[in-house]
């Protein structure tokens, strides 16, 4: 009877928590929403570009603004539906309109990237171990692991309908170098099933490190090998056109003649232009893969395309970019013909930048 007592204040406790919990994330300003978000070493920062030019701000570290609490070994970011999701040395998940903490999710090797698959599930991409790792979001903890290749370096991720793409990207190195994808079915194809199986593997080129869904394809970006130290086991980057809906399957590549270490591939809102960065600045390529330098000489490790309205009958694609030699800067440029449009200013180093 006694343990019945305790059971029940217990539940009373807990039920307590949990409300006063949610009235704390309630009666938290709506200051995010729509917008731009910028991943940076030091945090996540906002900027209201729907704005007219005149209002436009920047607000940095705003997770630790408004959480009190610092995100550390930042490495990626991920917005779907209401939350906003932060793959660093954990797991962290928040709510995009006011930014407050929806959980902390712990038991990751070196997690890399990650995407919401549905409602309930998160793929996490862990290097450390060569796993899928699948969180529950009802419950904000691990639910199963899923093996990506023995000896592999899974470091990007990207999904369709049902499936799930996640490139094997290899290392620096000659001797640590992978050419695989491998596919995780989340669904039963056109069945609407739940599942978690891995369902392929496909061996294509050299270290695989990013991917963009065409029309009715899946383009597939391999940085080949790039060793700074031994340039002599260098080789040109390919990109690949995946078939990724039955068995994976190949009917397309090409070698990118005099072009190393590419990466971040990108695609326009209309699937006719291809961008991607590599050595010597960012390269852009219709889809006969005849790619000429758009940007030059600046060092960049991420892209961005957005469509924005200029006015009531005007939309533009802009692309956003970073540059090592520019610290502290996201620049932006005009998508097509690399017109340099304007730089925003933030704290840190800029990884990567969203939009919602």
């Amino acid at each position: 009877m006694k343990i019945l007592k305790y059971f029940l204040i217990l539940s009373v406790f807990i039920s307590s928590c949990k409300k006063e919990d949610e009235e704390i994330l309630e009666t938290l300003p709506r200051n995010y929403g729509k917008g731009m978000y910028i991943l940076t070493d030091q945090g996540i920062s906002y900027y209201n570009y729907l704005v007219v030019d005149t209002l436009r701000t920047v607000k940095n570290n705003i997770y630790q603004s408004v959480n009190n609490t610092n995100i550390i070994q930042i490495k990626s970011m991920h917005i779907s539906g209401n939350s906003v999701y932060i793959i660093a040395d954990k797991l962290y998940i928040a709510d995009v309109q006011t930014f407050g903490s929806n959980g902390i999710v712990s038991g990751f090797s070196d997690p890399v990237s990650c995407v919401r698959v549905d409602a309930e599930r998160l793929y996490v991409v862990d290097k450390g171990d060569a796993t899928i790792k699948v969180v529950d979001l009802n419950k904000n903890e691990i639910q199963i692991h899923i093996q990506t290749g023995d000896g592999t370096m899974p470091i990007k991720v990207v999904k369709n309908w049902f499936r799930a793409i996640i490139m094997n990207g290899g290392g620096e190195l000659r001797s640590e170098r992978d050419s695989s994808i491998v596919s995780i079915d989340y669904y039963v194809k056109n069945e609407g099933i739940v599942v978690n199986n891995f369902s392929g593997k496909l061996d294509i080129y050299y270290n695989p490190n990013s991917a963009v869904f065409g029309t009715d394809d899946l383009w597939v970006l391999c940085k080949g090998i790039y060793d700074s130290q031994n340039p002599n086991d260098n080789t040109e980057s390919v990109i690949y056109q995946v078939y990724p809906y039955n068995t994976l399957s190949t009917f397309f590549n090409k070698t990118l003649s005099g072009i190393h270490n590419a990466d971040n591939l990108t695609i326009n809102n209309s699937k006719n232009r291809l961008f991607f960065t590599a050595e010597n600045g960012v390269y852009i390529t219709d889809l006969t893969i005849f790619p000429i330098l758009h940007i030059a000489n600046i060092d960049a490790s991420f892209l961005s395309i957005n469509t924005e309205k200029i006015n009531d009958s005007t939309t533009v694609e802009y692309l956003y970019t970073n540059d090592a030699n520019q610290s502290g800067k996201v620049l932006k440029y005009e998508a097509w013909s690399g017109v340099p449009i304007d730089t925003i200013e933030v704290d840190g180093n800029a990884l990567e930048v969203l939009f919602y």
